[in-house]
């Protein structure tokens, strides 16, 4: 199965559930990026009706909860169902890597250890299916600078989802982008309840 990791504090109740493929950039701001990949069960069958909660920092690093009048409600956020094929897709813009508070005794702590208070670029993931265990997870951008030195210590290599970078002009017509996008195709592995 995928393997988890932390939550983290910005997850909220009650995102929307979105039709597959709704783009949860409320905003327009930040590189357009898609999204997707299929819920399998350890056997590799698809899963169907598989529950995915996906939330998200914008291109400045910051989550709608941390900017409440500048970004929209719900902004990079949304909850998507897969169909009998187990695929889920949806449209985002690229995250970007960002500094978790440390103005307390975190700060303090991470200062006197030498290291930086950053997190890598990453898209959370919430996954639920009846009769399968909940998984909480992220993916990651292998090519972010903090890869390598995730404040918190959730990045895992089997997390790592490539980031390709596509300039193709029919393509992103079919996506309703304007220009270059980013593609991120990644599956996720529950086990059994």
């Amino acid at each position: 199965a995928s393997e988890s990791t932390v939550l983290g504090p910005f997850h909220v109740m009650d995102a929307p559930e979105q039709p597959m493929g709704a783009n949860i950039c409320l905003d327009g701001k930040g590189e357009d990026m898609v999204i997707r990949g299929r819920i399998l069960d350890t056997e590799g069958r698809p899963i169907t009706n598989a529950v995915i909660d996906v939330w998200q920092a914008n291109d400045e690093g910051f989550y709608d909860v941390q900017q409440k009048g500048i970004q929209p409600d719900f902004n990079l956020r949304g909850i998507f169902r897969t169909g009998d094929d187990g695929t889920y897709w949806f449209r985002a813009v690229k995250p970007k890597y960002y500094p978790i508070p440390d103005d307390g005794p975190v700060g303090q702590l991470l200062g006197h250890l030498g290291r930086h208070p950053y997190r890598p670029a990453h898209l959370h993931y919430i996954i639920k299916a009846e009769g399968f265990e909940t998984l909480v997870t992220h993916i990651f951008d292998p090519d972010d600078p903090y890869i390598h030195s995730d404040a918190v210590f959730g990045v895992k290599e089997s997390l790592l989802a490539k980031f390709n970078l596509i300039d193709d002009a029919a393509r992103a017509r079919d996506y309703h982008f304007a220009g270059p996008f980013w593609d991120v195709e990644h599956d996720f592995v529950i086990a059994p309840a």
